[in-house]
C-alpha cells in the first residue's frame, strides 16, 4: 500500500474522535496529551463507514494516507492501525453490561482478527475479562488505568444545565439515558414503542410528566446519536419546561459533552447502557427502566447475570413503576451499598486521574 511510503512523524498523536459529545474519552484525554505531542483529532467514525460508490473511495483513501503519518493513534471503537511502526492505543467506550462482538446470541459481529491495537485500556481486571471474552484481546495487552472521560466526574460542576435550559432553579435533576435499540446491525433490540420510556402507555406518560412538574424535577433526555430523529419525534408533542432533550447539535453549539453534565444530575435512569457503570462514581442513586428486559436478552443479550445482582436500583415496568422507584430513591436509597460493592469490582482507580495516567502510559510507550 502507498502508506508505507508516507514518514511517520515523530511526536505526533491522532485522536480518533467517535463518541463526542456522548461521552467522549478522546476529548478530555487530549488535554493532558497537549504538552507532549502535536495532538490532532480525526473523525473515527469515517474509518468504518463503508465505501458504497467510487466517489467515496478517494476521500477513504486521503483518509488512510493521513492517518500514515501519525506515531501515535488513540481509538475507542477499535481500529486497524495503518503502519506497524504506530503506537495503537485502545481506550474502548464503556463497561459493558450488555452482550458484544462473541459473547451475542448470534455471529453477526464476531471480534475474529478485527483489531490490532498494542494496547487496551480498561478500568478495571473484571472490566479486562469481559472485554477479552468479547473481542478476544490478550490480557498481556491490557493496561487498568481507567477510563478519561470520568475524570470529568471529579470536577466542580459549572452550571451548564442552566447555560443549557436557561433555568436553574429545579429542585431535583434527573437524566434519563437508555442504550439504543435500532440501528445496529439493522435490527431492533428489545422494545421501541410510541412513548418516551418505551413502556407502552402514551395516557401514563403524559400523567408521568405532569407529575415531574409537581415535583419541579427537571428529566434530562440523552438517546444514543443513532436514535436521535426518532426521539424527537416522541418530544415533539411535550409542552413542558422540566424536560430539556439533549441533542448533540444543543451540546456541541455550547462545546459541552455529556459526561461534564453528569455531577450536575440527582439520578439516573438507565436500562441496559453501559453509562450506569460510571455513573456510579457519583454515588448517586440509579433507577432501571427495563420493561423489554427478557426480549432485550433474546434480541442482544446480556453479557453480565443474573441482571438483577448487577443493577444496583429500583427497577421500573411501567409509569406508576417509574414514579415510585424515583421517590423511593431519592427518600430511602437502600442501594447505595450494593452500588459500592459494584463500583469497586468496576473501578480500580477512582481519582480523576485517568487521563494523567494514560498520558504517562503513551509517553513511556513510544515505539522507537
Amino acid at each position: 500500500m502507498i502508506a508505507v511510503f508516507i514518514p511517520i512523524k515523530k511526536g505526533t498523536l491522532l485522536l480518533l474522535e467517535y463518541s463526542y459529545p456522548s461521552g467522549s474519552n478522546t476529548r478530555i484525554l487530549g488535554e493532558s496529551l497537549l504538552p507532549y505531542f502535536d495532538v490532532h483529532t480525526a473523525d473515527g467514525v469515517a474509518f468504518l463507514d463503508p465505501v458504497r460508490s467510487f466517489g467515496e473511495l478517494l476521500p477513504k483513501i486521503r483518509l488512510y494516507l493521513h492517518t500514515a503519518q501519525f506515531e501515535v493513534l488513540v481509538s475507542t471503537h477499535g481500529l486497524k492501525k495503518i503502519k506497524k511502526q504506530q503506537l495503537m492505543i485502545e481506550l474502548w467506550h464503556g463497561i459493558p453490561l450488555k452482550a458484544m462482538g462473541s459473547m451475542e446470541t448470534t455471529d453477526a459481529d464476531s471480534a475474529e482478527k478485527r483489531f490490532s491495537m498494542d494496547y487496551l485500556i480498561t478500568s478495571s481486571k473484571l472490566q479486562s475479562m469481559q472485554l477479552d471474552a468479547c473481542l478476544h484481546i490478550d490480557f498481556h495487552r491490557h493496561r487498568i488505568l481507567g477510563s478519561p472521560r470520568n475524570d470529568w466526574l471529579y470536577r466542580e460542576p459549572q452550571d451548564l444545565i442552566g447555560r443549557l435550559h436557561g433555568r436553574n432553579d429545579f429542585d431535583k435533576a434527573v437524566l434519563y439515558m437508555p442504550t439504543f435499540r435500532t440501528g445496529y446491525l439493522g435490527r431492533t433490540e428489545g422494545n421501541v414503542g410510541q412513548d418516551l420510556f418505551n413502556f407502552g402507555s402514551l395516557g401514563e406518560e403524559a400523567a408521568f410528566l405532569q407529575w415531574l412538574e409537581e415535583q419541579n424535577i427537571l428529566l434530562l433526555v440523552k438517546l444514543h446519536p443513532m436514535e436521535e430523529k426518532a426521539l424527537l419525534e416522541k418530544v415533539r408533542r411535550f409542552r413542558s419546561d422540566h424536560i430539556l432533550v439533549l441533542q448533540s447539535e444543543l451540546l456541541v453549539q455550547h462545546d459541552i459533552d455529556l459526561y461534564e453534565l453528569l455531577p450536575e444530575t440527582d439520578m439516573l435512569i438507565t436500562d441496559y447502557s453501559s453509562i450506569y457503570f460510571d455513573y456510579l462514581l457519583l454515588d448517586r442513586p440509579i433507577v432501571f427502566a427495563n420493561a423489554d428486559l427478557e426480549t432485550y436478552r433474546r434480541t442482544r443479550g446480556l453479557l453480565l447475570e443474573p441482571y438483577e445482582h448487577w443493577t444496583p436500583g429500583h427497577k421500573a415496568q411501567d409509569y406508576e413503576g417509574l414514579r415510585e422507584a424515583i421517590e423511593r430513591s431519592l427518600t430511602e436509597d437502600r442501594f447505595a451499598e450494593k452500588r459500592m460493592e459494584i463500583r469497586d469490582l468496576f473501578h480500580l482507580h477512582q481519582d480523576g486521574r485517568s487521563s494523567e495516567r494514560i498520558t504517562e502510559f503513551i509517553r513511556q510507550n513510544r515505539k522507537e
